[in-house]
């Protein structure tokens, strides 16, 4: 006989997991973002270095506010490095940062993904369990 308290506690976990499967996927949907931002941000830089200097550019200062600017140096940045702290670096030194953060985005992205792939066997096997046991 099949024991329907248990039924209620699978069934209960399987809605836990599927929850915890909608939280992977936001995470997952948020490192895609990020990491489409660093690819728009590695080609703004790289772009930025084949820039005359001397050139009228626009600058952003808010979400779709720029400012008009000449641009004096095509060559080094300034980096905010943690604690109101900026630092000079070149096009090179700025790209392979951009680049390290997206190489660990990227495996942030594999982790979840594997993770969510795990999570999706359990809660079928889960699923299939409940479905079976009620029968």
């Amino acid at each position: 006989m099949v024991n329907e308290e248990e039924i209620q506690q699978k069934y209960m976990q399987f809605q836990a997991m599927q929850q915890q499967l909608e939280q992977i996927s936001q995470h997952l949907e948020l490192l895609n973002q990020q990491n489409a931002e660093l690819d728009i941000s590695i080609n703004a830089v790289k772009e930025l270095s084949e820039t005359k200097v001397d050139n009228e550019l626009l600058a952003p200062i808010a979400d779709g506010i720029f400012f008009k600017g000449v641009l004096k140096d095509n060559q080094k940045l300034v980096v905010n490095v943690g604690s109101d702290t900026t630092v000079e670096k070149s096009i090179p030194e700025v790209v392979k940062l951009l680049e390290d953060q997206k190489k660990d985005v990227s495996k942030r992205m594999m982790e979840a993904d594997s993770m969510m792939q795990d999570m999706s066997l359990q809660a079928m096997q889960l699923y299939q369990e409940v479905e079976e046991e009620a029968k």
